[in-house]
């Protein structure tokens, strides 16, 4: 069955445009053009009541759909020039070809459907081709033509639309209409539950023996014995392979068992890229930002620095590909190696070749539910009751579709929701009789009793359905964004015209949801999927006006077609670095596709996934026909937009345009063209663009603008914004000194939502404030009032009291004030105005003497208080949070309602207010008689904290899971953490101080509070002698995992044999004066000691012993001894150090620390006493060690090594350390060298900095992709040979280095850098040379960083064809002379796209030679005096951005000048300067 809906009038005012048109002369026909619309309608509406099954009837109302869509498209582009003549008349009047009067000329946009000509004009004025209206504000050479052809262009339109809504009324009368849609609900919310934002799901039937069998092995102790191991669950579409993984996923022990947990979709496409991308963001969040952003690091850098140490639970969701096992093995790497054992993967897959390519240990092949499991499920779905007994003919006819359903859960839950919405047995039965089942493939095909779900449900959710197709498989669903898109499509209607279509299409999408249509990805995201059988159904409904590019078939399209996606995401082969392959099959294929479509009816098209620059061009070129698109979404590699879009403002019925970067892009290029889109009402530039994204000037011209998605800094940056009435969004508004950016802009803004933030109030006067009409947006809900800039810069001492007047609307939620410098406004002081206020923030507001009364505040829950040096006394009403902080005066503190109080308060945080002991204290003594019911976090960092508080009382309040408090004073530091843990769900405590904390009652670790204590660290320690009672409970904390002793120099000297809890798996003394530490509980131990008991040998996984270099003599380090048998000790060590066995027993020790312990290693890891090494020992970390060789051939399982600070070693040996994968060495001044490195056949990573005395480096490793020899003196000569897969090489401060070999192998490097090491350079241009005489070679760099010129000498550069990026320091060539290899070098690198020249002192002028760099983007010149004028012939066309910092002033007055005539974007001295006006 299909169904249409007439596209209503859009943002198009109809009586407006046809005033507009009786006055050129259209009004009569666009009054017909609306009626014959409004008639279409009229039949598309009856056809919706209705289940057709005529076929042709079926054809005849999709013509008629596309009919009133072309209408609508028509009547757009006449409003189009309706704002482009109004808006030219203004800007230009008599400018403008016209005459109104004789109603014969009408203004004309170069390529456009319409054309609108004049008789008078001759010919070769009518050219109507070319592109739409450039960035340039002058006004355009309008054409113009007779007015006959708009005239016959509509009334042709008209007849087509009147015959065709003739038709289709007379065929639906005598159509055979047996199934009324009329019985359906017609509202538009189906279920009037509120629906929580995470997805509920629903009780799990029939999969216990699975989930336990799952759980047994992810968290059993022999999973922690290996270091990664893969599960697949193997089942049927819709079987309920991804319900079960999320049941696993979400359970509180397996939770508890993984450091972290992370969830990917896979789908059909294995992109290891966008997966790795993916991760990252998880794992980053909104925190990390300075590591999700680097540039030094690599993707796969990033992700290993993430996962370090940590045990890792990664869920592979819907796997397809079985081909892919290199990119397979290069995801799993970051689980091989990050230090940790235990980890594993969850895959969820239809193949069961997909679980053979993953090397899956387990398989779990789910079927369909047993008869038993799956009619409970059914009746929890249909009845919403599993032991529904009531109506026995509903459950009779349940049972037969049942049969029909194969035990399939998907089916169930979407069937089952149908049927749950009438428990009528006409209407069970009709479902169960419909001829839909006879579609039935075999026995797992569930697609008809989807369709039937699809069928049954009201009109307006299977039209918003059914557009879904379009986007690819597994795509993540944002709420806001499909609800715009469904807008600009008009699915949204409602007779309720005080409703928004924003909110009615909220009722849309949450009835998707709860129908099963969508659900949520995870339970923390806020994105949802739609399961692939799901899509599939979309895809089939919908095929008739929805299409996908995506492979290299040949596929027609439908003739209908109006929704277009483009995926290219398995086409185009993207590399870690960015890098996308070409695919000339795809190209060809799309072009034939495309090109087969009526591209001038196409209403919505999308771009998925990465492309090459060859894509880009074709995609230009073939959407140059394209006119009536209303939805526009790409995803971008390039960063303008004119690289895929050339005629960006030919698009007249725009209404919805996101542009979004497959990777993170530093910013945006919006073309000034973009301003002519004047129906466009969601611009939606957020996804992975940087705030430097560039807005067009004349962005205030799409008043029709409704949404601007985009970062919170670039709201900030549109000038006029006040002309942009429509507008509900607005992140930030900083006001500046120009009438642009004045506050009065707000004043008709007045269908803002959400949260604003005005900054910048000090240029604002009382007028303006008052012009804002702050109390006209009811529709906020959060108002941040500043009086910093929006970069958070000082402001000036003198403003003025304009608060008064910036009176927020009464609805408002949220308020902070910050920089305030005048008194209490009054509608905070003596009125009840904000009623509805939940959170207030005062921040510096430094004449406030009072704050609000409660009682003008009575709903408030939240209450931040900083930096207000005037408050001497607060009373606060019933919060749920409270936080003060640097009130220094502050000295009574009360509760206006104190027994409600107490009850409400959640979280309370103080800090810096050293008057307030007393008031505190009081609060807190009387706490046993109120009780702090909800109290969950408690931070104080008051110098009176520890000598006033009980502690002992707060920490068993049971709610109390947050408690963090510190005492600062002249004598020393004291506090107490104790804290969520990072672990998993159980706590930490960090104990901390000196004689203050003696006041920490003594039997803290016999609380059973802290029975599932997890990690502990006790730092600073006091010096006092201890008595055993502070240590009751300790071994009995069964659950401890992490235990750290850091700088408790005398703790150990005690009299006291104190037991390690058995489950320790990481254990560090940082600083410690450790007597005794056993292993053997058999030992006789000497006055003080820490035993470790047999079960942590089995369980360690870390240990880490380190001293303060310089603070202990090593001839006085025998106060350390480490025993673990009963050997004799050796006389002979300084440290005292027995090792029959060593550290061997550990056997799951995986990461060892080894700091400034002088002679400690020797006897651990050298020579025969060698019994250092566990099997599953991965980083070895070695700092400050006196030894003079170390032999690591024992370590064979070693990973990661690092040597640092041992400046007696002179040879490191390496042989048989087969699984090193990185060695750092760094400080080590004696070494001479490092021996067995061509044994380290999987080392992909190292680094040797700072090692004087070594002088030669043998480095010809295959598998080496990372090389950096930074401050090595001595360094004369090496070796590269063999290294085909070095990705980066990094040289620097090595002046004696003058000798390399292996050019030519080097044939993946992509990026160098080489800095004040002369000889390295000489020795590339004789290797150049030498190679370039035998064959024609290139190196694929992609990246250059050098302080010598000679590298752009003619043999180098001829090699460095894929260069992008230059880096020239030339502080290191004086010579004039040089300036001419510059020029001469650079024109040989054609591909460059980023150029910076620092430091070139003699060079007078920019040479000429950079207009012929046509790839050239960004040019930065940095501390070239001597330059005083841009080059002759200026920079080249393709220049976006230019940087100059520390150069001439007739330099930067020169790139002033060029913003006069150009548009670029240019920053002086790290100052970014606005274009100038032409």
């Amino acid at each position: 069955m299909d169904t249409a809906i007439v596209p209503s009038a859009g943002v198009v005012d109809g009586g407006v445009l046809h005033l507009w048109a009786s006055g050129v002369g259209l009004g009569g026909e666009v009054e017909r053009l609306i009626g014959a619309r409004r008639g279409l309608g009229s039949v598309l509406a009856e056809a919706q009541r209705k289940e057709i099954h005529n076929k042709a009837l079926l054809l005849h109302l999709r013509e008629a759909w596309q009919k009133a869509s072309r209408a609508d498209d028509l009547l757009g582009e006449l409003d189009h020039y309706r704002i482009l003549w109004e808006e030219r008349e203004e800007n230009y009047g008599d400018k403008l070809l016209h005459d109104v009067g004789d109603k014969k000329m009408l203004l004309l946009t170069p390529g456009s459907d319409i054309k609108i000509l004049n008789n008078d004009i001759p010919e070769a004025a009518q050219d109507t081709t070319g592109s739409s209206f450039s960035s340039e504000d002058t006004a355009p050479a309008l054409q113009i033509v007779p007015n006959k052809d708009i005239s016959r262009e509509i009334s042709e339109h008209v007849e087509e639309c009147c015959r065709i809504a003739k038709y289709v009324h007379n065929a639906l009368e005598l159509e055979n209409l047996d199934f009324h849609i009329a019985q359906r609900n017609p509202s538009t919310r189906t279920d009037p539950r509120e629906t929580s934002p995470y997805h509920t799901e629903q009780k799990v039937y029939g999969r216990d023996r699975e989930q336990d069998f799952i759980i047994s092995k992810l968290t059993s102790m022999e999973s922690t014995r290996t270091n990664l191991s893969v599960l697949a669950i193997v089942g049927h579409g819709g079987v309920g392979k991804t319900t079960l993984a999320k049941l696993v996923f979400n359970k509180s022990i397996v939770s508890e068992h993984f450091d972290i947990l992370l969830w990917v979709y896979v789908s059909v496409h294995f992109d290891v890229v966008k997966i790795m991308r993916e991760l990252l963001d998880t794992l980053c969040g909104d925190k990390h930002e300075n590591i999700k952003k680097s540039e030094e690091l690599t993707l796969q850098e990033k992700l290993e620095y993430m996962l370090r140490s940590k045990r890792v639970l990664l869920v592979m969701d819907d796997m397809w590909e079985d081909d892919k096992r290199e990119k397979w093995d290069e995801l799993q790497n970051l689980l091989l190696t990050n230090d940790c054992n235990g980890n594993r993967v969850l895959v969820t897959t239809r193949k069961p070749s997909v679980a053979a390519m993953v090397g899956a240990s387990d398989c779990i092949k789910l079927e369909g539910l047993n008869k038993g499991n799956f009619w409970r499920l059914f009746k929890a779905c249909a009845f919403g009751d599993e032991n529904y007994k009531g109506d026995r003919r509903l459950e009779k006819i349940g049972q037969q579709i049942v049969e029909k359903l194969k035990g399939n859960p998907l089916a169930a839950k979407t069937l089952g929701k149908v049927l749950r919405r009438r428990f009528d047995v006409d209407y069970w039965r009709r479902i169960l009789d419909t001829s839909e089942w006879k579609h039935n493939n075999d026995e797992n095909d569930i697609m008809p009793a989807l369709m039937i779900s699809y069928k049954y449900l009201p009109f307006h959710l299977q039209r918003c359905f059914s557009y879904c197709a379009i986007f690819p498989k597994y795509h993540r669903y944002d709420k806001e964004r499909l609800i715009h898109m469904w807008i600009a499509e008009d699915l949204i209607y409602s007779p309720d015209m005080h409703r928004r279509q924003e909110d009615i299409g909220t009722d849309y999408f949450n009835d998707l949801v709860d129908k099963g249509f969508l659900e949520n990805q995870t339970e923390f995201s806020s994105l949802l999927v739609m399961h692939d059988l799901i899509h599939d159904l979309a895809q089939k409904v919908s095929s008739d006006e929805s299409f996908t590019i995506e492979n290299n078939e040949p596929t027609d399209a439908p003739l209908l077609v109006r929704h277009v996606s483009v995926i290219t995401e398995q086409q185009y082969k993207t590399e870690i670095n960015g890098k996308v392959h070409p695919n000339e099959l795809f190209l060809r294929q799309f072009c034939n596709s495309f090109r087969k479509l009526q591209r001038r009816s196409l209403s919505t098209l999308m771009l998925f996934g990465p492309h090459d620059l060859g894509f880009a061009e074709t995609f230009r070129q073939e959407l140059n026909e394209v006119r009536s698109v209303r939805v526009l979404k790409l995803e971008m590699v390039f960063f303008e937009l004119n690289a895929l879009i050339g005629n960006i403002s030919a698009f007249f019925n725009l209404r919805y345009l996101e542009l979004g970067c497959f990777y993170e892009g530093p910013r945006l290029e919006l073309p000034e063209a973009i301003c002519r889109l004047y129906h466009l009402e969601v611009l939606d530039i957020k996804k992975n663009w940087g705030v430097s994204t560039v807005l067009p000037r004349g962005i205030c011209k799409l008043v029709n603008l409704r949404h601007l998605i985009a970062k919170k800094e670039l709201h900030a940056k549109i000038p006029s914004i006040g002309k942009m009435v429509a507008l509900q969004e607005l992140e930030a508004f900083d006001v500046r000194d120009s009438r642009e950016f004045s506050l009065s802009q707000l004043k008709g803004l007045n269908q803002l939502r959400g949260s604003i933030s005005i900054s910048s109030l000090y240029w604002v006067s009382r007028e303006e404030a008052t012009e804002a009409r702050l109390c006209n947006k009811v529709y906020l809900t959060s108002l941040e009032l500043s009086w910093y800039s929006l970069s958070g810069s000082h402001i000036p001492l003198r403003t003025g009291p304009i608060l008064e007047d910036l009176v927020p609307p009464s609805g408002l939620r949220n308020l902070r004030i910050v920089a305030y410098r005048h008194p209490l406004p009054s509608w905070l002081s003596t009125s009840v105005h904000l009623t509805s206020l939940r959170s207030i923030h005062l921040v510096k507001c430094l004449f406030w003497e009072t704050i609000p009364h409660p009682q003008q505040l009575p709903v408030l829950q939240e209450m931040h208080l900083i930096d207000l040096s005037l408050v001497k006394k607060i009373e606060v009403g019933p919060l749920k949070i409270l936080e003060l902080r640097r009130l220094r005066y502050l000295s009574e503190f009360t509760f206006f309602d104190k027994e409600q109080s107490y009850a409400n308060l959640q979280v309370l945080e103080v800090e810096g207010c050293p008057k307030l002991d007393e008031s505190l204290s009081q609060i807190f003594m009387s706490s046993s008689e109120h009780k702090f019911l909800g109290l969950h976090r408690l931070q104080i960092k008051n110098d009176f904290i520890l000598n006033t508080i009980p502690l002992f009382e707060l920490i068993v309040i049971d709610s109390l899971a947050d408690i963090d408090l510190r005492c600062e004073q002249q004598s020393g530091f004291g506090g107490l953490r104790l804290k969520p843990s990072g672990i998993s769900n159980g706590i930490g405590v960090q104990i901390e101080g000196n004689e203050y904390i003696h006041k920490l009652d003594e039997r803290l670790f016999a609380l059973n509070k802290l029975r599932n204590l997890q990690e502990l660290e006790i730092r600073g320690y006091p010096t006092e002698r201890r008595q055993e009672r502070s240590w009751d409970g300790f071994q009995q904390l069964t659950s401890l995992k992490k235990f750290r002793m850091i700088m408790c120099a005398v703790l150990f000297a005690t009299d006291l044999e104190l037991f390690l809890p058995p489950s320790i798996e990481e254990l560090e003394f940082s600083w410690c004066n450790i007597t005794g530490l056993f292993t053997d509980e058999q030992n006789q131990t000497e006055e003080g000691s820490w035993r470790i008991p047999p079960g942590c040998l089995t369980t360690m996984k870390f240990l880490h012993i380190s001293f303060t270099r310089g603070k202990q003599d090593p001839s006085s380090m025998k106060f350390l001894q480490i025993s673990f048998t009963r050997g004799k000790q050796d006389p002979s060590s300084v440290m005292l150090f027995s090792c029959k066995h060593g550290l061997g027993r550990f056997a799951s020790l995986e990461k060892i620390v080894i700091e400034n312990c002088l002679a400690l290693l020797s006897r651990m890891v050298s020579g025969e006493a060698s019994h250092i090494s566990p099997s599953y020992l991965a980083k070895l970390s070695i700092a400050g060690v006196q030894d003079s060789i170390l032999h690591l051939s024992q370590v064979s399982s070693i990973v990661d090594l690092e040597v640092s600070g041992c400046p007696s070693l002179s040879c490191l040996s390496l042989n048989s350390c087969t699984a090193l994968e990185k060695v750092c060495i760094r400080d080590c001044i004696s070494l001479r060298s490092i021996e067995g490195l061509e044994s380290c056949t999987a080392l992909r990573d190292l680094r040797v900095t700072n090692c004087e005395l070594l002088q030669r480096l043998r480095a010809s490793l295959s598998s080496l992709k990372m090389l950096a020899i930074e401050e090595n003196k001595s360094l004369a000569s090496l070796d590269l040979n063999s290294c085909t897969a070095l990705q980066k090489l990094c040289i620097v401060d090595c002046p004696a280095l003058e000798s390399w070999e292996g050019l030519k192998y080097l044939i993946s490097l992509e990026d160098l850098q080489v800095k004040r090491s002369p000889g390295f350079t000489r020795s590339w241009v004789s290797a150049a040379e030498e190679v370039s005489s035998e064959h024609s070679f290139s190196l694929p760099l992609q990246k250059l960083d050098v302080d010598d010129i000679g590298v752009l000498c003619l043999p180098i550069c001829s090699m460095l064809t894929s260069l992008k990026t230059l880096f020239i320091d030339g502080g290191r060539d004086a010579q004039r002379g040089n300036v001419d290899i510059l020029t001469k070098g650079l024109l040989l690198l054609t591909s460059l796209r980023h150029l910076n020249l620092e430091r070139f002192v003699h060079l007078k002028s920019l040479p000429a030679e950079l207009r012929s760099l046509k790839s050239l983007k960004g040019l930065f010149i940095g501390h070239c005096s001597s330059i005083t004028s841009l080059p002759v012939g200026g920079l080249p066309d393709s220049l976006t951005d230019l940087e100059a910092y520390g150069c001439s002033e007739e330099l930067n007055v020169a790139c002033r000048e060029m913003l006069r005539v150009r548009r670029i974007n240019l920053s002086i001295d790290g100052t970014d300067v606005e274009q100038l006006s032409c």
